[in-house]
């Protein structure tokens, strides 16, 4: 009492004896409540004589006593001197946890002496006490120790395992093995005998483990060394593929001998120089890891002995083994001597090495049996080596009477967070008493120790976790008999061998009902992962014995493989190493165990027990729980997204249990039916809360979960568990009409959420994750200008729901700020390729008269009809625009509304598929009710705190209360609108959606002045500019305008953006039928892009700049030097003179992409191309004045030749002129497919002029006719045509244009003898065709062949196989006019009715014939006659059409 807080000083010493002296004042005044203590120990039932224990690892205090583990309490002794054993502590532990939170809190609470004495030091006390006594209890059992005996019916038939304990040893090195580095030497045999396919795959191999990212990681030192005659280090480059190509090369290409005393040497050279660069940066040396991997295929051939046949001396293999084994004890005692922590393996393959050497020179021995494995082994070894923190040594002191069964491996190695998980065997005889110690060693040092008491050793319970392990380690170890008992062995006898049999027999009878139990959905087993992936392992190693037995047997005649004896003795020493379990066999272990510390799951109730029985495991929450189980809520199809997010997922609202997706999905690798929707379940969602218990356990299996909702496929706390905010929020939109079991589903998703990132730390000290997204919700509602950051739009909106303390007002912000960012994100995705005169045009649009009509807020998102996005200026004029915006300014200041064009454009971007992790348009609505909605569930309900009590409440408690509050909420929450899926739900009205679309289109924009001002102030400068542009760089002849610094930048600048095709669909078609047509000609990439948009102006296709003061024509330049080119080479054709001029710029204006809906376009693009055509012809321009390269300047003038005189037409082409006029198509000789047209024949315009003339088109309805070629003059008015081998008719003139001079005579010639039969088969075919075909109207026809398609044939139809039916769809969407699809001979004949009925539906010519004793049946599409002919032969063969391919273009 006379303790005062001068009288403290910051001394250690003094410190610790001042504390000690407050503990003894306060117990002796009763301050501390001892009592209090035993009284909380006493009404959970605890026996008395372990309250002086807890007393001493809770320091006395009641509030911590949830903190105690079951490491704290195993090995440790109560009052009457008994060791508390594994299930003792776990029982403890978990009535501990049951000890009620306000007998902690107001414990915690109680005032202490010290507290009168200094404040600081009485916070601190208590946590200091409490982590000196923790750290106390924990010296001896920091490596935890537990001893079990085998369940009654496991000791085997003779009994001889009975005596076996199981000694389980599990720990974890300080800091998790964090801090310490790896030096890992990889050894690769390059002699001959890797040369090849081999040598290759190893390399493939390491390069696919030594990644970019490790080779420059400083953690990780990794060496590269080849040996063969001798060994040499590769010296490593700084990424993956150089280093690829650096082992390929022939620098070291295999070759030699193996020496393993040099690979050694020079292994050893390399590891010391590399720990003295560590040791000499500071790291001590026992912080160092030395791996070492060796890959060999042979034995040792350094030695030679004497001379061979041709005095090449032979190898002497006893010297060369004895030399590498001395080289190898080197080696392993100078890693000894660096007092680092040093683990060697070595991979063998091939059936030239020693496994008896391999295993004496490494601490784990690996044998690959088989090439085509290689690659999978190697990087298995070298990522497990990679992986884990390091090796450690484990040192057993047992007592007398006990002795291991099997040796103990030298070295062990660790996983990746520093964890140790192995058991041993140990033979234990009647009366043994004592206890075992343990000792685990790291680079020489004792970092871990353990004790336990041999009588703890108890019987496992039979049929729990923990007996179905023991048996399947048991199993194990007799397998491992096996091997040894076979290891070495040449010879087996008959009744051994029958014996060995059956011991693998009974290995799978004893495992088999284990797996059942592991396997079965609805078991209620914990720990069944765990158990099936022991039993994988298990199994594996069954199997390898099997097969080395079968090798044994001469009278197996099943199995025809055999191996070497090389081989045979790898995998029995292979098998029979005792080895750690896998890591994720481990891991599973330690989560099941987990699970049963964990205090026992709560009494659900009624209304609980029925939400939560999961169809597929046919359990509740609670049952799940108390095997370790937990429910999710289900997910279909999902995509995550790389920045976080998701780009698509599939919500649902079903339950189902951890444990059975697992089994169902085949761990995930497919989908499973849902019996709640017609979705599959592919993936687990956000946990169910349930109760605390059931937490818990959810808990445990998160990270899995949340590893495969992530990109990178990878756990990482803290920043995983934002997923689960995207679920929610996008659970938060799922509609559009919420059901009462969506909202309930909402309810529970959101106090999972809330439980998870409550219990998870953020990235700020003392702060949870909870807290860290409610803060970054609030700064996205605060600051407009931090919103672009927030990479989740779902998760922004799930916050809120999260969020303490937010009222109805702050939601609605929330949400506003949500769908306004939502808009400014859409909207921006769709201008993210959009220039500045497109954005303006967009502004333009925007900023319309005041018009009243507001009907496009109210139209459903997506919009039906919604057309594709197209910016082109659609009624806006650049040199006008300027002036009306301002005297819509003085109209109407302030006041306006989006023109038709501008909601249009609105609407399409809005209706676009856009692929993000943002909400829908079609969502924004929801949002902006839902939120408010939760802000008033929350009021009306006092908090969320409240909302979470009673939720929890109504799944444990059977109170009526609960259920009508659940019935409150939902009515809350249900939408006020069924379809809320309108703009106008989301924003109200038009002037938010301006508001955000204008700050998206002209972010720089004074909001505080007139916008239309700015927006005319804007367009005026850029026409300004641009006008000034296109005129400093003219055409001026056929060189592109020289620019100062020529870039896309500065072409941008000047010209704009190109004009793209409208429709991309059809343009694809025609570069694809171009592209093939011109796939064995010998022209140019950019002639073969000419033709394509040439073929797409011929199919309908239109051309449309992205803006009206966009000019740039793609190609000008390019493709006319190439038309001139053309006719001067390859035609020999004259290009000089106006006529030749004129049928360039028209023929250019079919090839170039330009808006041909633009009269003054035209004109200036025919004064521009002649401009460049007489620049490559030679003229002299000099006198003529420059022309600006622009469009939309019309600086022509009158005086070109080009645009003024008429040309007389070829007198071919006067019919087709007026079939063009009458029906306003061009006619065109069709090819058969694989026969290209000429170069300038592959397509024609459907717009000319009435006078006839071949000059440029001045009007809309000018015909553009094909003239390149020179032969197709002066033919007579009567012209003779003749059938063509695809059964059309064509002129002399339209041969020679379609197949070339000198091919299109003999094709004329050829055709003189078709026509007549031709024109008899066709006599034939009307007089034998039936009414179906008589029709002349195709609308008539195909409604009597729909009418003519009974249920038989439709059968019939469908059975066609899927690649022929593919084919016919696809031959029928896009065939051409002579083009043929020859059908399978295998058709039945009810397949080729239906074909002929389904063929005229489609408006295709249908064939059936004989051909060679079957039937056969083409498909085909006619210009003018429909119906194909009889005559097989008019098809003509697919060679000759190659040949007419390559000869029309050579």
């Amino acid at each position: 009492s006379e303790l005062k807080p001068g009288d403290f000083i910051p001394n250690p010493a003094t410190c610790f004896w001042t504390h000690t002296l407050c503990i003894i004042i306060a117990m002796d005044a009763g301050l501390l409540r001892s009592d209090s203590l035993s009284t909380a120990l006493s009404e959970r039932g605890i026996n008395a004589k372990y309250h002086a224990l807890l007393s001493e690892l809770s320091s006395g205090e009641v509030g911590y006593l949830a903190d105690v583990t079951t490491d704290d309490l195993q090995g440790r002794q109560d009052v009457e001197g008994s060791t508390l054993t594994a299930p003792v502590a776990r029982g403890l532990v978990r009535m501990l946890a049951d000890i009620p939170l306000k007998d902690r809190e107001a414990a915690a609470t109680q005032p202490t002496i010290c507290e009168d004495v200094d404040s600081k030091v009485a916070l601190a006390m208590p946590a200091l006490m409490r982590s000196a006594s923790r750290e106390a209890s924990r010296i001896n059992s920091l490596c935890r120790v537990s001893l079990s005996r085998t369940a009654s019916g496991a000791a085997g038939r003779d009994g001889a395992d009975a005596s076996l304990v199981r000694c389980v040893l599990r720990g974890t090195l300080p800091q998790g093995g964090g801090g310490r580095c790896k030096l890992l030497a990889i050894v690769l045999d390059r002699s001959g005998s890797m040369a090849g396919a081999m040598w290759r795959r190893v390399v493939e191999a390491v390069v696919g483990v030594l990644t970019d990212d490790l080779l420059n990681d400083q953690h990780i030192i990794v060496s590269l060394v080849v040996y063969s005659d001798d060994a040499q280090e590769v010296r490593l480059p700084s990424t993956s593929a150089e280093l690829r190509d650096l082992l390929l090369s022939r620098e070291y290409s295999p070759q030699g001998g193996t020496s393993f005393k040099a690979a050694f040497e020079l292994t050893r050279w390399v590891v010391e120089r590399e720990l003295d660069r560590q040791v000499a940066a500071g790291l001590g040396a026992r912080d160092v890891d030395i791996a070492t991997l060796v890959f060999t295929d042979g034995e040792d051939t350094s030695v030679k002995g004497r001379a061979g046949r041709y005095g090449v001396r032979l190898v002497d293999r006893d010297a060369s083994l004895a030399e590498a084994r001395t080289a190898g004890d080197a080696f392993r005692e100078a890693l000894r001597r660096t007092n680092c922590q040093s683990y060697v393996c070595i991979a063998a393959f091939g059936a030239d090495h020693d496994p008896d050497q391999c295993q004496y020179l490494s601490d784990r021995y690996y044998y690959i049996n088989r090439g085509e494995v290689l690659a999978e082994v190697i990087a298995g070894g070298l990522g497990a080596l990679l992986s884990s923190a390091g090796q450690c040594s484990v040192s057993l002191a047992l007592p007398s009477g006990a002795s291991l069964e099997e040796p103990l491996p030298a070295v062990l190695p660790l996983d990746s967070a520093g964890c140790l998980d192995h058991h041993v065997w140990l033979q234990v005889g009647g009366g043994c008493q004592g206890s075992i110690s343990v000792e685990v060693e790291v680079a020489g040092d004792v970092l871990l120790r353990g004790a336990a008491e041999m009588d703890s050793a108890d019987h496992v319970a039979s049929g729990s976790f923990e007996d179905h392990l023991f048996l399947i380690d048991l199993v194990a170890l007799r397998l491992r008999r096996v091997a040894r008992q076979l290891c070495g062995r040449k010879r087996v006898s008959a009744e051994e061998l029958n014996g060995l049999r059956e011991r693998l027999t009974q290995a799978k009878a004893t495992l088999q009902p284990t797996k059942d139990m592991a396997n079965s959905a609805t078991g209620q087993l914990r720990g069944r992962a765990a158990l099936r992936e022991r039993l994988a392992e298990i199994e594996a190693a069954r199997e390898r014995l099997s097969y080395a037995l079968g090798q044994f047997d001469e009278r197996d005649t099943n199995d025809q493989r055999t191996i070497g004896t090389v081989a045979l003795e790898a995998i029995l020493r292979d098998a029979g190493q005792h080895v750690p379990q896998g890591p994720v066999a481990a891991a599973l272990s330690r989560r099941a165990d987990a699970a049963s510390d964990l205090p026992a799951p709560e009494k659900l109730s009624k209304h609980g027990a029925e939400y939560t029985t999961d169809a597929y495991s046919c359990c509740d929450a609670r049952e799940l729980a108390a095997q370790g189980d937990a429910l999710f809520f289900q997910l279909g199809r999902m995509r995550p997204a790389a920045e976080g997010g998701f780009s698509s997922v599939e919500e649902g609202d079903g339950l189902i249990a951890h444990e059975a997706f697992i089994l169902l999905s085949r761990d995930g690798r497919q989908a499973i039916n849902s019996v709640s929707s017609d979705e599959g379940i592919a993936f687990l969602g956000l946990p169910l809360y349930a109760s605390r218990g059931h937490f818990l356990r959810a808990q445990l299996l998160l990270p899995g979960v949340l590893r495969r909702l992530t990109s990178s496929n990878a756990y990482q706390a803290g920043v995983s568990e934002r997923q689960l905010l995207s679920l929610l929020g996008r659970a938060l939109v799922s509609g559009p009409g919420k059901t009462e079991r969506q909202i309930v589903a909402l309810l529970h998703k959101a106090r999972a959420v809330s439980a998870v990132l409550s219990s998870t730390p953020g990235s700020h000290s003392g702060a949870t994750l909870l807290d860290q997204v409610a803060r970054e919700a609030k700064q996205f509602v605060e600051e407009p200008g931090a919103r672009a950051g927030a990479p989740d739009l779902f998760a922004v909106a799930a916050a809120g729901l999260l969020a303490e303390g937010w009222d109805t007002a702050r939601l609605t912000e929330l949400a506003k700020a949500v769908v306004r960012e939502c808009l400014r994100r859409r909207v921006a995705h769709a201008l993210r390729s959009s220039g500045e005169p497109q954005r303006l045009c967009l502004a333009w649009a925007l900023l319309g008269p005041q018009s009243g009509n507001e009907d496009w807020l109210d139209r459903a998102l997506p919009c039906p009809n919604a057309g594709d996005l197209h910016l082109d200026g659609n009624g806006i004029d650049p040199f006008n625009a300027p002036r009306e915006l301002e005297e819509l300014e003085l109209e109407s200041s302030g006041l306006g509304a989006p023109r038709q064009v501008g909601t249009d454009v609105l609407l399409n971007i809005l209706s676009s598929k856009c692929i993000d992790n943002n909400p829908q348009p079609k969502e924004w609505g929801l949002i902006t009710q839902m939120l408010p909605a939760w802000g008033r569930l929350t009021e009306s309900s006092g908090g969320l705190a409240n909302v979470w009590l009673s939720l929890d409440a109504l799944m444990t408690d059977d109170d009526p209360a609960h259920l009508q509050d659940l019935h409150r909420s939902v009515a809350v929450l249900r939408p006020t609108e069924q379809s809320p899926s309108s703009l106008r739900v989301a924003f109200g009205d038009e002037d938010e959606v301006t508001k955000v679309a204008m700050s998206v289109c002209l972010p720089d924009l004074d909001p505080e002045k007139s916008l239309r001002l700015q927006v005319a102030t804007k367009l005026r400068a850029i026409v300004e500019r641009r006008t000034a542009l296109v005129r400093k760089y003219p055409i001026t002849g056929a060189d592109f305008p020289r620019l100062e610094i020529h870039s896309g930048e500065t072409v941008r600048d000047v010209w704009g953006a190109p004009a793209n095709p409208v429709d991309l669909a059809l343009h694809r078609k025609a570069m694809l039928r171009v592209w093939r047509r011109t796939m064995k000609a010998g022209i140019s990439m950019t002639t073969k892009e000419a033709l394509a948009d040439k073929e797409y102006r011929k199919r309908g296709g239109a051309f449309a700049f992205p803006s009206p003061m966009d000019t740039f024509v793609r190609g000008l330049h390019r493709r006319t030097m190439d038309l001139h080119q053309d006719w001067r080479v390859r035609l020999n054709r004259d290009t000089s003179g106006d006529e030749a001029r004129r049928e360039a710029v028209a023929e250019m204006l079919l090839r170039l992409r330009w808006d041909d809906k633009d009269r003054k376009a035209r004109r200036k693009l025919a004064a521009i191309v002649g401009r460049i055509w007489d620049g490559l012809e030679g003229v002299d321009l000099t006198e003529k004045p420059p022309l600006s390269s622009a469009l939309w300047l019309d600086d022509a003038g009158d005086d070109d030749p080009v645009l003024t005189a008429p040309s007389k037409q070829p007198p071919a082409m006067e019919e087709e002129e007026g079939i063009c006029k009458s029906t306003g198509e061009v006619p065109a000789p069709e090819v058969v497919p694989g026969t290209p047209r000429n170069v300038a024949d592959s397509g024609r315009a459907a717009s000319g002029s009435s006078d006839g003339a071949m000059a440029v088109p001045m009007d809309d309805d000018f015909i553009v006719v094909d003239s390149a070629m020179p032969s197709i003059t002066g033919h007579t008015d009567e012209q003779e045509k003749r059938t063509a081998r695809d059964g059309n008719e064509y002129s002399k003139a339209e041969f020679l244009a379609h197949y070339g001079m000198d091919l299109g005579e003999g094709m004329w010639a050829e055709a003189a003898a078709r026509s007549s039969e031709f024109g008899a088969a066709a006599e034939e075919d009307a007089r034998n065709r039936t009414d179906l075909e008589g029709d002349d109207d195709w609308h008539a026809r195909a409604e009597a062949a729909r009418a003519a398609m009974d249920e038989g044939l439709q059968t019939a139809l469908e059975s066609i196989s899927g690649e022929v039916r593919r084919r016919m769809d696809t031959f029928a969407s896009d065939a051409r006019s002579g083009n043929k699809l020859k059908l399978p001979l295998n058709l039945t004949a009810k397949q080729r009715k239906a074909i002929h009925l389904w063929a005229e539906m489609e408006g295709l010519s249908h064939k059936s014939f004989g051909y060679r004793g079957r039937r056969r049946l083409h498909l085909s599409r006619a210009t003018m006659i429909r119906h194909s002919t009889d005559d097989a032969d008019a098809w003509g063969s697919d060679e000759d059409q190659d040949k007419d391919a390559a000869a029309a273009w050579y």
